[in-house]
């Protein structure tokens, strides 16, 4: 006898059991099948492989065909005989080609699969796989089904060919108030004590055909008479073969009685089918005709008894649809049927809603069923009603969160405490967050930004302030203003009180707001100012004139020099001021003409390039990539670079430098360009930022303080902005901002 051989790579828990009583192919398929993760078993023949196999119970078996004392044949025979390793598969292997008796053989002794050598590895390895793979899932089928029976209120059981049982779920052993085990091996007669002339069951059960049934009468555990209807089918093994059959037995007491004490008493009957208050009628299954109706069938239809012994059952039926009558029961089994809600026509043609329950009976000697009719008109009404209600309101949910969704400003539903119970799409987007993140959150948790942050306040004092609250605030952060709106709310049925949160963006009504006042200011300024500098310009002219001729008649008389040179530096400023006066209060024209930016740019530093070399100040332009060409009014513009400039080259240091930079930047969906100047100087205060544009406010000694205030508002007439800022090390950088327009509208020009 070959000494067994284990061998495990332990990376698996299937097991093989390689049956061969050749060594080298033995080795072989045990090395191949080691290397694919499987633990081996192996055995030299099948009487060896046998007593391992009860021993080990392995995942699957490989078994060589020609081998002495027991071959692979008959060793399938005894795997399949045997009740513990019945379902282990079986795989056969042959060397020789072509062995169609063999293969038919042992498919038939219950292989499950063949293989011939030589063979490739990789097919060897998958079968085994492929094999596995099935008997998982058989077991798994196995065990869902066996759950499915023990879990099942009918008795269900399973019986050999014999007649004894070999198997029964719990139900059935709680009928008989048995054990199974103990049930195992009894005639099936025998374990509900079946009485043959009672039941009509004779001899003992053998293979019966699917839906065969049976009645009969037995005692459950407590002594009570039960009826039970059986259901039977054969069990086969896998060749096809009938070894037992399964069986189903339910408990048809409750019907069986109906049917006896309908059998047993007719006037009871028919005292009871009278004075019944539903409607019910016999009803010949051939011919349809009606047999007999009780009065509230009379009374319901409003046919007279003769007119409905006169009439079939297809001539109450609506004509829109198949009756429910017509319906004939699947099996020769006495049960009731009952029907969905069906549309019947009464005698003045009105449609009824009935659900029917329907019995079969003989009736005269006829073939019949006994119908009940229940009007469940005003239900079905009641049921539509519903149906269109929900619809209606699904209808109306819909289009409530379209038009929720479709606000553009942010809308949220909070309760008083804060928290967030709905929000709109809008306010999705302005939280950063999904709708479903957001729910439940405290409205303070969102950001420490705005509007958020004074929503949060707003909601804790809303009940001081008489059910509403609004407020606007500014984020210093990203520079947008926020009107917020709240609105106390009872909602029918909801549980605490809620609040409307409403949150609009009013950045640019503000900035319009502010600039239509600003522009107001600066046109009744400028109107002063203009006829301010007018009135002063002629004796400013006369001063002029007069110092022309004091210098002509008294140029020898030097002791005068120092005092006309004072009258003539002020004479020169106050031309300049009412210069700039005069500029301020003019009005715009709009002398527009499409040209490059950095064109001015370059001019413009030209122009500054002596006051730079008397300050000793250089200046540099840094504007590498060409700026797109823009509609400006070339004369303003330049004005407002050579005023950015001269105060940049004022406010440096001897041997600073001034330069001059341009980007493209995206704020607010719009797409600017920003010309930024440079200083190194002391740079602005923060105090200073608000009224720097302010007419008549210079910290310079000499300065008008009317340059950037022109400055600003040429700025503004080509729809740009003047931004006033420092740069991040040291000194100021003033940013004239461009509007740019759409990108065809650039390629174009």
């Amino acid at each position: 006898m070959r000494r067994v051989h284990y061998s495990n790579n332990g990376h698996r828990e299937e097991t093989v059991l390689i049956v061969n009583d050749i060594p080298e192919q033995l080795g072989l398929m045990d090395s191949l099948l080691r290397k694919a993760g499987y633990e081996v078993i192996t055995a030299g023949d099948g009487h060896e492989a046998f007593d391992v196999a009860k021993d080990k119970r392995p995942d699957v078996v490989v078994s060589y065909v020609p081998m002495p004392r027991v071959n692979g044949i008959e060793f399938c025979r005894l795997i399949r005989q045997d009740s513990v390793l019945r379902s282990t598969p079986i795989l056969l292997v042959s060397a020789r080609r072509r062995d169609t008796e063999s293969v038919i053989e042992g498919l038939e002794s219950g292989a499950d699969d063949y293989l011939e050598l030589p063979f490739d590895s990789t097919r060897l390895i998958a079968k085994v796989s492929r094999l596995l793979e099935r008997s998982k899932l058989e077991a798994n089928y196995r065990d869902l089904y066996r759950d499915l029976v023990e879990q099942a209120s009918d008795i269900i059981f399973t019986q050999n060919m014999e007649g004894g049982l070999t198997g029964i779920n719990a139900a059935g052993a709680h009928f008989l108030g048995v054990g199974p085990e103990e049930l195992l091996g009894m005639r099936f007669t025998d374990a509900f004590k079946i009485k043959t002339q009672d039941s009509g069951l004779t001899g003992t059960f053998k293979q019966l055909e699917p839906h065969d049934n049976l009645q009969f009468r037995t005692a459950d555990a407590n002594g009570r008479q039960r009826w039970l209807e059986i259901v039977t089918s054969p069990t086969k093994d896998r060749q096809g073969d009938t070894i037992g059959l399964r069986g189903v037995a339910r408990d048809i007491t409750d019907r069986k009685q109906i049917e006896l004490a309908l059998r047993d008493s007719d006037e009871r009957y028919w005292r009871l089918f009278e004075s019944t208050p539903q409607p019910m009628f016999v009803y010949d299954e051939e011919t349809l005709t009606f047999l007999a109706v009780n009065k509230a069938a009379i009374r319901t239809y409003g046919y007279d008894r003769e007119e409905f012994l006169s009439m079939t059952v297809e001539d109450i039926r609506s004509t829109e649809e198949t009756p429910a009558l017509m319906i004939k029961t699947p099996t020769d089994i006495d049960e009731p049927l009952i029907s969905s809600p069906w549309r019947h026509r009464r005698k003045d043609n009105s449609i009824i809603y009935v659900e029917m329950t329907s019995h079969p009976v003989a009736f005269k000697g006829s073939t019949a069923r006994l119908v009940i009719a229940n009007d469940v008109s005003e239900r079905k009404l009641l049921d539509e009603k519903q149906l269109s209600l929900h619809a209606s309101l699904q209808q109306s949910a819909m289009e409530w969160r379209q038009t929720f969704n479709a606000i553009d400003f942010p809308v949220l539903i909070v309760d008083l405490e804060g928290h967030i119970k709905r929000l709109n799409q809008a306010a999705e987007e302005i939280a950063g967050l999904d709708a479903e993140l957001v729910a439940g959150c405290d409205i303070a948790d969102l950001e420490n930004s705005q509007p958020w942050k004074k929503a949060s306040e707003l909601i804790k004092s809303i009940r001081d302030n008489d059910g509403s609250s609004a407020a606007e605030v500014k984020d210093e952060t990203n520079g947008k203003t926020w009107a917020i709106t709240l609105y106390l709310i009872q909602e029918f049925g909801s549980v605490g009180e809620r609040a409307i949160l409403i949150a609009q963006d009013i950045t640019k009504r503000t900035e319009l707001e502010a600039s239509l006042r600003q522009g107001e200011m600066m046109s009744l300024l400028g109107s002063l100012v203009a006829g301010v500098a007018h009135e002063v310009r002629n004796p400013l002219f006369g001063i002029s004139s007069i110092l022309d001729a004091f210098e002509t008649r008294f140029s020898d008389r030097t002791e005068y020099l120092r005092y006309t040179d004072v009258l003539r530096d002020e004479v020169g400023r106050l031309t300049v001021l009412m210069e700039e006066l005069l500029e301020y209060g003019k009005p715009f024209k709009g002398d527009f003409y499409k040209l490059s930016v950095d064109e001015v740019i370059t001019k413009s530093l030209r122009s500054c390039l002596p006051a730079a070399e008397v300050a000793q100040v250089s200046l540099v332009n840094n504007i590498k990539d060409p700026v797109p060409k823009l509609m400006v009014d070339r004369r303003r513009l330049s004005k407002v670079f050579v005023n950015l400039i001269e105060n940049a080259i004022q406010h440096s240091p001897s041997g600073a430098t001034v330069s001059v930079e341009a980007c493209e930047v995206h704020e607010s969906q719009q797409r600017w360009i920003d010309c930024s100047v440079k200083d190194c100087g002391p740079g602005i205060l923060d105090e200073d930022k608000p009224k720097i544009f302010e007419p008549f406010f210079s910290k310079r000694r000499g300065g008008t303080g009317l340059g950037l205030a022109i400055a600003e508002r040429i700025m503004g007439e080509h729809g740009g902005k003047l931004i006033a800022g420092n740069n991040p090390v040291a000194g100021a950088c003033m940013t004239a901002r461009f509007p740019l327009p759409p990108e065809e509208e650039i390629v174009d020009g």
